[in-house]
């Protein structure tokens, strides 16, 4: 039977993601425009993102499906 160590179910799923890509966490905050304080705060969930922000992150991370679930939230001039 495989256990799963509860520091692995504390990691946020974004974090787990940015880790599971070997990026760091400010690398992945300068790529997505995100401040890395802020981003870090995020991961710890002290603080939400914007829609917007969730975005770039979705794509940076390369979360196709959440990146493509939220693309019809964004104005027009920001879809990519």
């Amino acid at each position: 039977m495989q256990t799963v160590s509860t520091s692995a179910l504390n990691v946020s799923p974004l974090r787990a993601a940015r880790i599971e890509r070997g990026m760091t966490l400010r690398s992945t905050a300068h790529r997505s425009g995100i401040d890395p304080g802020h981003l870090s705060k995020v991961e710890r969930g002290e603080k939400q993102l914007s829609i917007d922000s969730l975005h770039r992150l979705a794509v940076v991370l390369e979360l196709t499906e959440l990146a493509t679930l939220l693309k019809p939230f964004l104005p027009d001039r920001e879809v990519a």
